[in-house]
């Protein structure tokens, strides 16, 4: 039995007669899982699952036959309750990605402008990220992550290949900004949450995958008044992207007991090497950190994308 995260066939095994893996297919593991869907091919994660109360990894094979094997003891994974192995399992895929040439690009959501090409926001926790997004759906724009983003390297640039798709949002973002957009439930503190799983477009465009223009670095809160940008070059383009781009599979995304210590096989350090240094090559003056208000951030940012256009 397995799925597919973010293009990596992670394969099940053992006591798996209580809905163990369909939980991972769930709204709440899918906010941070990205791509969920069905297994297609070899493995490139295998895990052993036994019953238990606690969640606890008690065996990790790493580069095994060209795959990662774990065993594992765990209740099913639930919102608020048992939340740890979903965070394992998207630290063990983002590592399989990262072998694979994917990068799992955490804390971000990638938006694509009318010119047909992506901007990646990135930002830690509550710094506006999820109402960008929500700006940009009430703009007509296509939103193609909502939390963790898939980025691969192809000819010197950038693509979004995948994401989450689970987006969960402060409703007073409508009134503050005067917009609406359709939501599909709530959460227990009272955020929206909207499925972007039904999106076929936005399917068919990470199929193709969508070339990063410019990459944001943002700080916003809603009670800025103004936005103000500095350009990103060179060195700090690869400090930055180096946090977003190894902190999945480093366990910086903390869950309990702890995360597990993964090694960095030479692979995936090439892998990453070639990243950071597109990045840096095609991306210093196309990178930006953002300051203010979220609107007057997402109007600057996409004015300036119309105007490369033109």
């Amino acid at each position: 039995m397995g799925m597919r995260i973010g293009g990596v066939n992670v394969h099940f095994s053992g006591e798996l007669d209580d809905g163990f893996e369909r939980a991972f297919n769930g709204v709440f593991a899918r906010r941070y899982l990205p791509d969920v869907g069905e297994s297609s091919g070899e493995p490139h994660v295998v895990v052993e699952r036994f019953k238990g109360d606690e969640f606890r990894v008690f065996s990790a094979v790493y580069d095994h036959m060209g795959r990662d094997e774990y065993k594992i003891e765990s209740r099913v994974p639930s919102a608020y309750g048992n939340e740890a192995p979903i965070f394992f399992i998207l630290q063990a895929s983002a590592r399989a990605a990262a072998r694979a040439g994917r990068m799992f690009i955490t804390d971000s959501v990638g938006v694509m402008a009318s010119n047909g090409k992506a901007v990646l926001f990135v930002g830690y926790p509550h710094t506006g990220k999820s109402t960008i997004s929500v700006l940009a759906m009430a703009k007509g724009l296509p939103v193609l992550s909502t939390e963790n983003t898939v980025v691969e390297v192809r000819d010197g640039k950038l693509y979004i290949v995948g994401g989450t798709e689970v987006l969960v949002y402060d409703p007073r973002v409508e009134g503050i900004y005067g917009i609406e957009v359709p939501y599909d439930e709530q959460t227990r503190s009272g955020y929206r949450i909207t499925d972007l799983r039904k999106d076929a477009g936005r399917k068919r465009l990470l199929e193709r995958g969508v070339e990063i223009d410019m990459i944001v670095l943002l700080h916003a809160a809603f009670n800025c008044m103004e936005a103000s940008f500095s350009t990103i070059k060179g060195r700090k383009v690869r400090k930055t992207l180096w946090y977003f781009s190894t902190a999945l599979m480093k366990g910086l995304d903390y869950y309990e007991p702890s995360p597990l210590h993964v090694p960095m096989s030479d692979e995936i350090s090439r892998n990453l090497r070639l990243f950071l240094e597109t990045a840096s090559e095609n991306y210093s003056g196309r990178m930006f950190e953002a300051f203010g208000n979220h609107k007057a951030v997402f109007d600057r940012v996409f004015e300036m994308e119309l105007a490369q256009r033109e």
